[in-house]
């Protein structure tokens, strides 16, 4: 069987080793350039066309290169845009700053008192500013709006500080009553926090004070003079005792104070 297999192929076998040396020696006699060349045109073409899909390919992948690298640049576009934010709430800050310090400075104040600009970061029955030590903020400091009390520093840290408002329960001012329009003094009392509110105690019974009336500091126990604080808003019903009683309003909002000023040596 094995020897009819080799007996059925051995012409095909002897044609294609003919075939062989037959293109052999054309190719080292020059005589298959010809054809040589005919075969090499179909595959140059298939090359080419493969080249040109290698180079498609790398141009179809180019956009994703490019729309990382814009990416890449919108980030650090994004990244500018939030600086020139962060700038612009600054400079906000500094202009509102300013703002305050001109209305201040038309507050009739004495000359003597310098003012440290103060940012506030938090109000309960107190209030947190971003100012400490290292700016110079000392305990028992006036912290004032305009001419207005807001309190008085009672913790200092590093780089902030705890201010005592007057509306603090444990906060007790000697006070003095003023008519707007009046000069003189029409009563004196003690203020009193009261979670939140404010009460006038101590006023002597035959003192005139009435609603709209002026409440300023004494200048008494370490308070700065003249600083206001309120307004009665309502004489309480007179008692047997020896003094009257009055609910005061504060001229200011302190939860929506934004900038403040300690008031330094």
């Amino acid at each position: 069987m094995r020897n009819g297999f080799l007996r059925k192929n051995l012409p095909l076998f002897l044609l294609f080793l003919f075939l062989s040396f037959s293109l052999l020696l054309l190719d080292r006699t020059g005589r298959i350039r010809a054809v040589r060349g005919f075969v090499e045109q179909p595959i140059l073409a298939i090359e080419e066309r493969f080249y040109s899909l290698k180079l498609s390919s790398f141009q179809a992948f180019k956009p994703l290169s490019f729309g990382q690298k814009k990416e890449e640049e919108l980030m650090r576009l994004a990244g500018q845009v939030r600086q020139l934010s962060a700038a612009s709430a600054q400079l906000s800050v500094c202009l509102e700053e300013n703002e305050e310090m001109r209305r201040l400075l038309g507050a009739p104040l004495s000359p003597k008192w310098k003012f440290l600009p103060a940012v506030v970061v938090g109000v309960s029955e107190r209030m947190r500013i971003d100012k400490g030590k290292k700016a110079g903020v000392s305990e028992g400091a006036m912290v004032i709006f305009e001419n207005v009390l807001v309190g008085k520093v009672i913790r200092v840290g590093e780089y902030d500080s705890l201010v005592q408002l007057p509306s603090d329960p444990s906060s007790k001012i000697p006070s003095l009553v003023r008519r707007p329009g009046e000069k003189g003094i029409r009563a004196r009392g003690l203020l009193i926090g009261q979670f939140g509110g404010l009460l006038l105690d101590r006023v002597l019974q035959e003192e005139d004070v009435g609603r709209g009336d002026q409440i300023l500091t004494l200048g008494e126990e370490g308070w700065l003079p003249d600083l206001v604080i309120g307004q009665i808003e309502e004489v309480l019903p007179e008692g047997d005792g020896l003094y009257q009683k009055a609910r005061v309003s504060s001229l200011v909002d302190y939860k929506n104070l934004r900038t403040v000023f300690v008031v330094t040596p």
